[in-house]
């Protein structure tokens, strides 16, 4: 029955009324708003000169990325050398010369808004420095100061502002840090802690061989109480720390001044120690940190993952050895073992932590031979095998490029097994030759297709771009290569390798028992897409958002299912499609607000409305209305499109078939009362009570779902408990 009278002047005077029965927290998941507040994917390119937002060189050497409020700062150093560098880099230069320390802003940590130039040699107390560098900016509550902490010839400086992007006010300068060998620091970093205390993570100078935590006095971090020596006995630079799920992880590099460097680290449960021993960064030693030296990292605590970002230094204005000064990757972390993932381009999503392979990430590693930095016959990340290989100061970018050549007779072969997605792939690379070998060519094999190869023994006396097009590798790997059969003399030179996808195909979405072959049409959001074997309630309805289900019926529980992702209700076509695996009957709940749009492939596609109903725990709560459907085994399932934006997706299930169920012996919803949310047949405070702890925290509390509907729309939200208690008020 409906509540008629009564019912109809709550709603006309619905605005007016307030819910005044003590605090109320509902869940604040927005399905809707959800995207606009998500950062999403937006992509990282390596291996370029970064630019900010409005289009300009970013110059941040030697700085750190810290969050304060909802926005992150990058700060970092502006050297002269940078801009000469960027403006031609085909030669290093020694200019250190300061002209500032930037600052930039970002919501995402890949779009950098420039804010201000924070501190310069024109500030007031400056005076002159031959070396300044290594900082980082910390908040500190006590003095609700931001603080900047950096090298400053032989010491250490700190300067304070009130803002993070106002000018830095210059405020001591500490030439000793106690128990900290000689004066000043070797190399350091600032690090913050989940308590928000600042550190400085540092090594001494001249050697570098001890390790040192010190704590910034608290009352203002103006100051570096006495250091704590976490190790010694090993030179490292590139000091800088990050912590991953309670555990501290001490980072840095070889001594190899500006070059690149396999990557270090040692973990402990105590920012103070006791360390493990050192241990190489799983993937460095492939390309040597993707010609990086440690520089800092930032972990980015997502709703879905945490991830942390290994910010290198690449130091090309000084060294020469390629493009750009700032390269980014994601480490991936178990405990103990950090691996390396070298990528020229990835994606980020910094609201939810996940990140993935970009489309056109270069899967060849040490592609331009800067890794080595010295003369060597066996390149990083490369096999050698036969005489002649080498590394040769000639080359099309940076410093070094391969080299096929010997005083005598050669064969030898520079190859790299790699493993990349089935796809299609060019490969290209330049390339110079003397001629006149018998035989040189660069190749691919190994790849699910034939043999082919680009050759290179004839004369080509300036650097040429060379390219294999549409390689397409069916069994997940390559082998890509550089071989030479030649007479004494002749030479034959490589560099700046690529191999690109041109389009990949992905991985098959895993099975289950009674969905097989599920195909989402849907690419842009099909690795959210998975085949789950038990539905119940607490479990996440999306992919790609977090609110789960507070009300699954009976009948459903323990269901095979596909959790969707939520984005692809704007798909304009068929989502996807699977095969039953058997007999079975198959499910799919609605969004009651996406009804109307479904229903040409409901009805058209033989699908029947049940009974049954599922809720989630969103704001607003979102009721499904369950359609089945009787499917043989072998026969294909059609997922047409919700194609709205003002709906959530559906979600799709499937049980055994039995003849005996009908899926229809719920109560009829026209026999249910409008506010008996406790199933008691009656009205009264008791639902109103039910109702607002349903509403705060959904997945605690079972109740009738339409009856709690006051007004209608399909949804359980905060407007249905205001009418559920002027409808009481009234009553009385």
């Amino acid at each position: 029955m409906i509540l008629n009278g009564v019912f109809k002047k709550v709603v006309a005077g619905l605005s007016a009324v307030m819910l005044c029965m003590g605090s109320f927290s509902p869940v604040m998941t927005d399905h809707v708003a959800l995207k606009v507040e998500a950062a999403g994917l937006n992509t990282i390119y390596n291996d370029t000169f970064w630019k900010d937002t409005s289009g300009r060189n970013i110059y941040s050497q030697g700085g750190g990325v810290f969050k304060f409020g909802d926005t992150y700062y990058w700060y970092g150093v502006h050297y002269k050398g940078a801009e000469t560098y960027a403006a031609n880099p085909s030669k290093k230069n020694s200019d250190t010369g300061f002209v500032s320390v930037t600052c930039y802003s970002s919501k995402d940590l890949v779009n950098w808004k420039f804010e201000n130039d924070v501190l310069t040699s024109n500030t007031k107390g400056f005076g002159y420095a031959y070396w300044f560098g290594r900082l980082g900016v910390a908040y500190c509550p006590k003095s609700k100061r931001y603080v900047l902490v950096a090298q400053y010839n032989e010491s250490v400086m700190f300067a304070s502002c009130d803002s993070p992007t106002g000018n830095f006010k210059v405020e001591n300068v500490q030439d000793q840090i106690t128990n900290v060998l000689k004066q000043g620091t070797g190399d350091q970093t600032v690090f913050v802690d989940d308590d928000g205390q600042a550190y400085l993570i540092c090594s001494n100078k001249g050697g570098r061989g001890h390790q040192y935590v010190s704590k910034l006095r608290s009352s203002d971090f103006l100051y570096a109480e006495p250091a704590v020596e976490v190790a010694k006995g090993s030179g490292r630079e590139g000091n800088c720390m990050f912590k991953y799920k309670g555990k501290y992880y001490f980072c840095a590099s070889d001594l190899h001044g500006w070059n690149s460097s396999h990557s270090y680290y040692m973990v402990a449960d105590n920012i103070n120690g006791p360390y493990s021993g050192w241990k190489v960064m799983g993937g460095t030693d492939n390309d040597f940190s993707h010609v990086t030296q440690t520089g800092f990292f930032y972990t980015v605590k997502g709703t879905k993952q945490e991830t942390v970002l290994f910010c290198g230094d690449r130091w090309s204005d000084f060294a020469g050895n390629g493009i750009g000064y700032n390269q980014w990757v994601p480490l991936t972390v178990n405990g103990n073992d950090v691996q390396f993932n070298s990528l020229s381009e990835w994606k980020l999503d910094a609201v939810t932590g996940e990140w993935c392979v970009g489309e056109g990430n270069n899967y060849i590693l040490n592609p331009s031979f800067e890794a080595d930095r010295v003369s060597q016959t066996t390149l990083a990340g490369w096999k050698a095998s036969g005489i002649g290989n080498s590394n040769k100061k000639s080359a099309h970018t940076g410093n070094w490029s391969a080299q096929h050549w010997s005083d005598s007779a050669y064969k030898a072969t520079l190859s790299q097994d790699i493993t990349v997605p089935n796809g299609t792939y060019d490969l290209k690379v330049w390339v110079r030759s003397s001629g006149g070998q018998n035989q040189s060519y660069v190749y691919v094999k190994n790849y699910g297709g034939a043999d082919r190869q680009i050759t290179l023994n004839k004369k080509i006396d300036s650097w040429k771009e060379v390219t294999l097009s549409d390689i397409k590798v069916t069994n997940g790997k390559i082998q890509v290569g550089f071989y030479s059969d030649a007479n004494a003399g002749n030479w034959a030179f490589v560099d700046d390798f690529s191999l690109v996808a041109k389009e990949t195909v992905p991985e098959p979405i895993a099975d289950g028992k009674y969905i097989k072959s599920l195909e989402v049409n849907d690419t842009a959001n099909r690795s959210k897409w998975s085949v789950q074997s038990y539905l119940d309630n607490g479990m996440e309805v999306f992919g790609d958002r977090s609110f789960k289900f507070t009300f699954v019926p009976e009948q459903l529980k323990g269901a095979e299912w596909i959790r969707t992702s939520c984005d692809s209700k704007k798909y304009k076509s068929d989502e996807a499609s699977f095969k039953a695996g058997a007999d079975i009957t198959a499910f799919v709940a609605v969004d009651t607000r996406a009804e109307g749009n479904l229903m040409p492939w409901l009805s058209g596609s033989g699908w029947t409305k049940t009974d049954l109903a599922l809720v989630d725990d969103g704001d607003p709560i979102v009721t499904y209305n369950v359609y089945k459907k009787d499917v043989k085994k072998g026969e294909e399932v059609r997922l047409g499109a919700v194609n709205m934006s003002s709906a959530v997706n559906y979600v799709v299930m499937a049980k055994p078939y039995d003849p005996n169920e009908t899926y229809m012996d719920q109560p009829e919803y026209s026999d249910y009362v409008n506010g008996d949310v406790n199933f008691d047949e009656k009205v009264d405070i008791l639902d109103l009570i039910l109702l607002r702890q349903a509403i705060s925290k959904p997945s605690s509390y079972k109740y009738n779902t339409p009856a709690a509907d006051m007004n209608g729309d399909g949804r359980v939200d905060l407007n249905d408990a205001k009418i559920l208690q002027e409808y009481l008020a009234n009553i009385k």
